[in-house]
């Protein structure tokens, strides 16, 4: 069997295993993927219309809810710095739709970033993390130190690797093997930990997109509250349940 036919059949069977020990808590990820898809469908069917700032920001809102997917399946497999990339797009996107929001010129300037050389280089001074989570906003502030976490684990710094590499010593030998999964049987705070920490980080995410979209909720707002507090709720039980395993 050749090496990446391994890994795939490594990466079906820590998938089922993490569903097992995760059990119930699973279904947080589809609870998320429905307040997403709720959101998108209140823009769908209310009279904001499609202004360029809406436009781009369903986009933003669409590709958070994909990274959901991508970032879930990835610490599933057993691929939990990974997972991390994918939570800082969508948290890079969120701020985004948050920019966007305030200035909504720049939904051309994030539309037009592959003109050319010129149209790129003005997307990027534009949307540069510096502008993108301003101080006077809680939860864009809560999500920025998140990001922030995620960049150490997403660029190839030690904190990207560490969890990777095991190393041992002898007095005759030094070998370092890098392995294709970075959980650790004996650390009993795996995968609670990384998966709890995704599945809110995307509830902040979606409550900065009630915010941005409030006026296309506005229609059918006591049903999305409802909806998005039994999420709220469902969540704190799980950070109460799994406290003591996931506290270092």
């Amino acid at each position: 069997m050749d090496e990446i036919d391994q890994v795939y059949t490594y990466e079906d069977a820590n998938c089922v295993e993490s569903r097992r020990v995760l059990g119930e808590a699973v279904t947080l990820v589809q609870d998320l993927i429905n307040l997403y898809t709720a959101l998108a469908d209140c823009i769908k069917t209310s009279k904001t219309g499609p202004r360029d700032e809406i436009v781009v920001s369903s986009q933003f809102l669409l590709a958070c809810r994909y990274q959901l997917v991508m970032g879930s399946l990835a610490v599933l497999r057993c691929h939990l710095t990974d997972s991390f990339y994918s939570v800082r797009k969508a948290i890079e996107y969120c701020a985004f739709a948050g920019r966007v929001k305030k200035h909504p010129h720049l939904a051309m300037v994030w539309l037009n970033a592959a003109t050319d050389e010129k149209t790129y280089k003005d997307y990027r001074e534009k949307f540069s993390p510096g502008k993108l989570f301003p101080q006077d906003d809680a939860i864009l502030g809560q999500l920025s130190k998140r990001y922030d976490q995620c960049s150490k684990m997403a660029h190839p710094s030690i904190f990207s690797v560490s969890r990777h590499i095991t190393v041992q010593s002898t007095e005759k030998i030094f070998n370092i093997d890098f392995g294709y999964f970075d959980i650790k049987p004996k650390d009993p705070s795996e995968p609670f930990r990384t998966f709890l920490w995704i599945v809110d980080t995307h509830f902040g995410i979606v409550r900065v997109f009630e915010r941005l979209f409030s006026e296309a909720i506005a229609q059918t707002k006591q049903q999305w509250v409802g909806q998005r507090n039994a999420v709220d709720q469902k969540v704190g039980v799980y950070k109460a349940q799994w406290r003591f395993r996931i506290m270092p």
